[in-house]
């Protein structure tokens, strides 16, 4: 395996630091860079060559799938193992349909990482037991998985109704009517395919939107 250039994405400066110090031990790594937000992540990438980049989901501000989709993940283009603590199904399924490489969790440790990094290098990707298991469970839906990604307004929508106000109250904070507010949350439960504000709130703390 020849010697690669790798890029860790992780705001948690402890993790980050720790990683990077046992990855500077192995054989296959001739420089690691880091990243903490998305600012640094774009200025990283545009200093460097990167062939692996190990990617945290969330991140400040913009989420770790955004960048993915921002970059668009093609030939020439590093690849993305992500490692996560979130399990959503919705979220792990949106990753996988924008071409990442691999997806690990962070209790699965430091051994699956470099072993995940190695096939990667070697064959071009690398999904665990788990992962396959959510490809083969989910093949009949893939197309509809709902996106996890949402605008400025569906976040503050979902924020607000985390707080448990009623709809009276939503629409003060929001500044709109109470059908209007109405309207939006029907429109977004429709849009996440779940059947309540209750399922509304599970989808996005399972998939670190909140």
């Amino acid at each position: 395996m020849k010697r690669i250039n790798i890029l860790l994405v992780e705001d948690e400066a402890l993790i980050r630091q720790g990683l990077r110090s046992l990855l500077e031990k192995e054989d296959f790594v001739r420089e690691i860079y880091d990243a903490g937000n998305a600012k640094e992540f774009y200025s990283q990438m545009s200093l460097h060559t990167i062939d692996i980049i190990l990617l945290d989901i969330k991140l400040p501000g913009i989420k770790g799938h955004e960048l993915v989709a921002n970059m668009g993940v093609k030939e020439n283009h590093p690849k993305v193992i992500v490692v996560t603590g979130l399990e959503g199904i919705e979220l792990i399924i949106n990753l996988l349909k924008l071409g990442i490489s691999g997806i690990l969790f962070k209790l699965d440790g430091y051994a699956e990482i470099v072993k995940a990094i190695r096939e990667v290098m070697n064959t071009g990707h690398y999904f665990q037991e788990k992962i396959s298991g959510i490809i083969q469970a989910n093949a009949h839906r893939w197309d509809h998985v709902p996106p996890v990604v949402l605008s400025f307004q569906e976040n503050e929508l979902l924020r607000i109704i985390a707080t448990g106000l009623t709809t009276k109250e939503m629409a003060i904070q929001l500044k709109m009517t109470e059908a209007t507010t109405e309207t939006y949350r029907t429109r977004l439960i429709k849009k996440l395919a779940v059947p309540n504000s209750a399922a509304l709130l599970a989808y996005a703390y399972r998939n670190g939107i909140l």
